[in-house]
């Protein structure tokens, strides 16, 4: 045998032949891959986006356990007409969590779902001891303003040990000719506490001012909801001086700058509680808290920015019996006063339906100017038979109204027009939980403008309840009556220096549909603008009527929204 094939038969008969075994297929952004099965072997994937926004899908890597970890997976940059590009996606690794019980009517099963978004570098957790998994990782594809429409083409490449290419696969991504619109235009308000980033991370969350390397991580905070269109609902850096409980109008401005024009969300809230930062701020204390909360917010209107400043009162937070509504008046004529004295707007938003539960509690018109009812109230009043259509009535003269989630509350009419179904798979009022079809969160843009709701709150994006590791444990919020909710106030992952080799907010992939669904409010919002709202609506309604009629149906979806983007291209989108 010659020399130099025996060499070449020893060096494959060396190399890591179980390499060769790795299957590879891709699948879209709302496909949840799960850690076990056979995967379709899609070899080609085709996206499309706008300028300004952000479109993923998913690579999958299958193999044994060890050939896995071994393996690389990044993204070229796209290349399309005149030479143009499009940088190189980001290519995160999905982290499973599993779910031990499931949520109350959940129609999916207990079992690993993959969620948190991780670095390549961060640690391997521990794999299955399976002859194959699959491994998928999230492709976050941003199409800069400014790029030229047409066809740019991409490969998402997996390398072995020493870089040896194993697959290729690539996709196309076709850029349409319009802009989404810089600042979203769904108004958000996502409530994620700085004391609580500081507990998480190991910062002493009784420190104030924070320590700067916390400082720095709050902000972290901020970009990452910021990237997914969404809004944190207060920024440290615009609260008052702590020693003196004044404000330090340079520094707030300063602030309000970075957070509003160079993040550009769609809201901030004006930070204030009821014993912070005055002591009596309804009572001895008023004259001064009147103009602390104008004087915050004229700096709003300093950067003609004051339509984004709101207030939210975590004391005031779904009333629900006599004395929470006395209490939500006494406020809401504490900021009418502060509107009518300093001639500036300050919006009280409250988590609550137009429609008191107890009409012997009264009502809250006139001292509320942003209603959140939950979804399932938005149900019972717009869409039942039996409903007030008090929201319709409380936009008639000018309030806002936006709409929240937490857990699991289907209204009593709803469950008895369905049958009292034992597990929700679609037309229910959405529900946030990972074991819940993905739908539920994507659903609510389509749904939403058929009653003029115009924002989302959401309650927390770091919760745990006492004992869960949220890296491992999906069951984030146990109720008192037994209850586990899996996922439920947990949409960020906190990474730790000491566990994971550095402090820094991780996205979950249901993150990401929200940010989807976002664009897709933007979508039909720019179709509005165009005079198109007829057309948007009747796409919509393919498969999304109302917050209790929808379909789990991600391939009419994506066709509705294919139809409004030529629709909006052929209206001019571009001008």
């Amino acid at each position: 045998m010659r020399r130099g094939r025996l060499i070449l038969l020893l060096l494959m008969a060396a190399a890591p032949a179980v390499q060769a075994e790795l299957e590879v297929s891709l699948a879209d952004a709302m496909t949840r891959v799960p850690r076990l099965g056979a995967q379709p072997m899609t070899q080609m994937m085709s996206l499309q986006a706008a300028r300004g926004e952000w479109e993923a899908m998913q690579i999958v890597v299958s193999g044994t356990p060890e050939e896995v970890k071994e393996a690389t997976v990044e993204a070229t940059g796209l290349t399309g007409p005149d030479k143009g590009r499009i940088p190189a996606p980001s290519v995160l690794r999905e982290h499973y969590v599993k779910v031990t019980k499931s949520t109350l009517k959940a129609p999916l099963p207990a079992g690993e779902y993959a969620d948190a978004l991780v670095p390549s570098d961060f640690p391997w957790p521990e794999l299955p001891k399976e002859e194959s998994i699959n491994q998928p990782y999230w492709v976050d594809v941003f199409v800069p303003y400014g790029t030229k429409p047409g066809v740019y083409k991409g490969e998402v490449r997996v390398l072995g040990p020493g870089r040896v290419f194993l697959a290729t696969r690539q996709f196309i991504v076709t850029v349409l000719d319009f802009d989404m619109p810089v600042v979203p235009r769904l108004r958000t308000s996502i409530m994620t506490g700085w004391r609580r980033i500081a507990e998480v991370h190991g910062f002493d969350r009784d420190q104030v001012p924070p320590e700067p390397e916390l400082r720095l991580l709050l902000d972290e905070y901020a970009d990452l909801l910021a990237r997914h269109r969404m809004s944190i609902d207060q920024m440290y850096s615009t609260y008052p001086e702590p020693d003196t409980g004044k404000l330090d109008e340079s520094k707030v401005e300063a602030a309000m700058r970075k957070h509003l024009l160079h993040r550009h969300v769609s809201t901030l809230a004006l930070p204030i509680w009821p014993q912070w930062p005055f002591q009596d701020p309804l009572g001895k204390d008023r004259q001064a808290a009147l103009r602390y909360v104008a004087d915050w917010m004229k700096i709003m209107q300093k950067l003609r920015m004051e339509s984004r400043g709101y207030v939210i009162m975590g004391s005031l937070d779904e009333p629900n019996d006599n004395e929470a509504y006395a209490r939500v008046r006494r406020w809401g004529d504490f900021f009418n006063e502060a509107e009518a004295v300093h001639k500036v707007r300050i919006p009280l938003l409250i988590t609550e339906q137009p429609t008191p539960d107890d009409w012997w509690w009264g009502r809250l018109d006139g001292n509320v100017d942003i209603w959140v009812p939950h979804f399932s109230d938005v149900w019972k009043d717009m869409e039942s038979p039996d409903g007030k259509r008090d929201i319709a009535r409380r936009l008639a003269v000018g309030d806002e109204v936006w709409c929240y989630a937490a857990l699991v509350q289907m209204p009593d009419e709803w469950m008895a027009a369905k049958g009292s179904p034992e597990t929700l798979k679609e037309g229910n009022p959405p529900v946030w939980c990972l074991d819940y079809p993905a739908m539920n969160h994507r659903v609510l843009a389509w749904v939403m403008p058929r009653h003029g709701i115009t924002g989302l709150t959401y309650w927390d994006t770091l919760f745990a309840s006492p004992g869960v590791d949220v890296w491992e444990d999906a069951g984030s919020f146990h109720h008192p009556g037994g209850g586990i909710y899996n996922g439920d106030g947990s949409y960020i992952y906190p990474a730790t220096q000491e566990r994971h080799g550095a402090h820094m907010p991780v996205a979950s992939i249901r993150l990401k549909w929200l940010r989807e669904m976002a664009e897709d409010y933007d979508y039909l919002m720019l179709a509005k603008d165009m005079g198109l709202e007829k057309e948007a609506m009747e796409l919509a309604a393919t498969f999304a009527r109302g917050f209790g009629d929808w379909e789990d149906d991600m391939a009419k979806l994506y066709e509705a929204r294919s139809k409004l983007a030529a629709l909006i291209v052929a209206k001019g989108g571009a001008q």
